[in-house]
């Protein structure tokens, strides 16, 4: 109806004038929404309008308190309820009123916000309160620092020496992300010098000698392990000069730094490095250049320097208890092995297959009843999230669609993953019946839709179903009209020119990129560019993935950097990029998945990967 299109057009216009901070176009704008299932946005917005404005309110800060309460106590929307006291937590820091902000702060359930933990943490050290764990854990992660966490940073460095040391770990953590920004802003807590900073981050290579400060050393060493790794393990005299300490975090830093464009990391390195206090990350770079080299002692010790947090991720389990197996400790190789093998990821499957078991799905859980299927379908929230769904929102569909997830069962997950499957949502189907624990259903974790179709042009092309699906459903979870930040598009995410290309090559005359939401047309190119790839890369399953992600040229280039041949597992672990390394494993991960599914038969994730062996670099023709 044209009333309701007019509606919809206001409400998109008023969503607009929100993100611009416009407050009389959206008033406009917003007078013209009639659905009432969008009328908590409206007021959601409408208020961080009131809170997000410097400067005195009208009616003062006391009646803005009592808006936001009354909006939050009001609102049926408990999504919006929780952004606006996060909107109302970021204002009650700005003005220091802690007591209420430690009040709200207990109450705000979706705890995303490194800024508004950092608050947390500068509200503990005025009261006299030791930070708290989510405070902590905010601050001393390896990015940039932000406002907030510098603040409560600088009321840690005004503690004494503990606080000071802390500032010290936290700029070490800014080095090993680049973050020069945060590294200029944590200088002076430390008592470093403008000066002094600059000349180190602009300087590095000049400013580095025996006589240079400790901090100096350090942020010049860090900088230039980035940029020069080889060159910063030359300067041995200032290395010399240092702590053992420090002299061991640089040279992590500097193998790290190398490993990241995979270049040459010797063992010396890593032996020097073993007593630095890193990021896990850095121990993360040292433990894949270990794993390059086949170095099975030095794999289980940089495993061993994480944190017990890192240590607990399925990649280093593995990896530490495939360490174990090479050096002859079975018993507890298959410690590590039983402790993840069987749970529904990478390394996992992988797990599974050094117990000696083949990868298959699971039993399916009962299918939900018709009061657990009417009981999602009664969700306000999931009608909220099909409702932006149906304006293009995708983004903000999603949050609310997640947002009703917390604290399901697996019986209502599996009715709610039912419930977007029967609507066509196959992405929220998926994502939801990720999250059982116990009761699964992998027909809704690994839909197959348009399997006749799929079938077709995968057996045309001579490709595996099972890896075309595994594929998609990483690609694009199954959104037909999904577009990427590089304008990727449809089912199987392809470019404007690698579509044109292919185009070209199937003699499509008149091709238009609209094309590519078509069914048919983005199987028929996907398919038809991914077999081009597979046959580019000698056949192999893990290069064609990372090809399809990155481009043809990058796994030639990793992989010419091989010292010798290469078990796939850890090919795909030493990928240099985090996207696309995520994204091989999840690819083949699921195309183990959906081969036992469509096949009923065991599964082997180690035949999929196979192995890599060096090659001299030589450009595809492949666009």
């Amino acid at each position: 109806p044209a009333s309701t299109a007019a509606s919809d057009e206001a409400f998109l216009a008023a969503r607009q004038a929100a993100l611009a901070g416009a407050l009389d176009r959206f008033e406009a704008a917003a007078a013209r929404v009639s659905d009432p299932l969008l009328q908590s946005y409206l007021e959601h917005w409408r208020l961080k309008f009131r809170l997000n404005a410097r400067g005195a309110p009208a009616g003062g800060e006391a009646a803005l308190d009592a808006e936001a309460a009354a909006f939050i106590q009001r609102t049926d929307n408990p999504l919006l309820a929780d952004l606006s006291r996060r909107d109302w937590l970021l204002r009650l820091a700005r003005r220091g009123d802690w007591p209420a902000f430690d009040a709200q702060y207990a109450a705000w359930a979706l705890r995303d916000e490194a800024a508004v933990h950092c608050h947390a943490g500068s509200s503990a050290l005025e009261a006299g309160r030791a930070p708290g764990d989510e405070a902590r854990d905010a601050l001393f992660q390896p990015r940039e620092l932000g406002e907030a966490c510098a603040s409560f940073l600088e009321g840690l460095a005004r503690q004494g020496p503990a606080g000071r040391e802390a500032a010290w770990r936290r700029l070490k953590l800014a080095l090993e992300a680049g973050a020069t920004g945060s590294v200029r802003r944590i200088a002076p807590m430390i008592g470093m010098s403008p000066g002094a900073v600059e000349a180190a981050l602009q300087r590095p290579a000049k400013v580095l000698a025996p006589t240079a400060s400790r901090e100096v050393s350090v942020i010049a060493f860090g900088v230039l392990a980035r940029q020069e790794p080889e060159t910063a393990a030359r300067q041995t005299e200032a290395l010399a000069a240092l702590a053992p300490a420090e002299r061991a975090w640089v040279w992590s830093q500097i193998a790290a730094s190398s490993m990241r464009r995979l270049g040459p990391v010797p063992a010396a390195w890593l032996r020097d490095a073993r007593g630095a206090q890193a990021s896990d990350e850095t121990w993360a770079w040292l433990t894949r250049a270990a794993l390059r080299a086949g170095d099975w002692p030095a794999v289980h010790l940089m495993i061993e320097r994480m944190s017990p947090e890192g240590r607990r991720d399925p990649a280093w389990i593995y990896w530490d208890a495939r360490a174990h197996q090479e050096l002859g400790r079975r018993p507890q190789a298959d410690t590590g092995f039983r402790g993840i093998a069987g749970q529904f990821h990478f390394y996992g499957q992988l797990a599974s297959e050094e117990l000696g078991q083949g990868i298959l799905v699971p039993a399916p859980a009962a299918p939900p009843t018709d009061e657990e299927l009417a009981a999602a379908a009664a969700n306000p929230g999931f009608a909220r999230a099909l409702r932006l769904y149906q304006l293009g929102l995708r983004a903000e569909g999603n949050r609310e669609w997640n947002f009703q997830l917390r604290g399901l069962t697996d019986r209502q997950l599996l009715a709610a993953a039912r419930f977007a499957c029967d609507r066509r949502v196959l992405d929220r189907c998926v994502n939801t019946a990720d999250r059982t624990r116990a009761e699964h259903d992998f027909s809704l974790r690994f839909v197959t839709p348009f399997r006749p179709q799929l079938e077709a042009f995968a057996g045309e092309r001579g490709l595996d179903p099972a890896w075309v699906y595994g594929l998609i459903r990483q690609e694009s979870r199954f959104i037909m009209d999904a577009r990427s930040s590089a304008s990727a598009q449809g089912l199987m995410q392809i470019i404007p020119p690698t579509a044109r290309w292919i185009a070209r090559r199937l003699g499509v005359a008149d091709f238009r990129l609209e094309q590519l939401n078509d069914l048919d047309t983005n199987l028929r190119f996907g398919t038809y560019y991914l077999r081009s790839v597979h046959d580019d890369l000698d056949s192999s399953p893990l290069l064609a993935s990372a090809g399809y992600n990155a481009g043809p040229n990058r796994p030639r280039q990793w992989r010419s950097t091989l010292p010798g041949t290469l078990e796939g597992a850890a090919f795909a672990e030493i990928i240099p990029f985090a996207e696309t390394r995520d994204y091989v494993k999840k690819v083949l991960s699921n195309a183990a998945f959906y081969g036992a599914l469509m096949t009923g038969r065991p599964q082997s994730l180690k035949q999929r990967l196979g192995s890599v062996a060096p090659g001299a670099m030589r450009p595809s023709e492949l666009p």
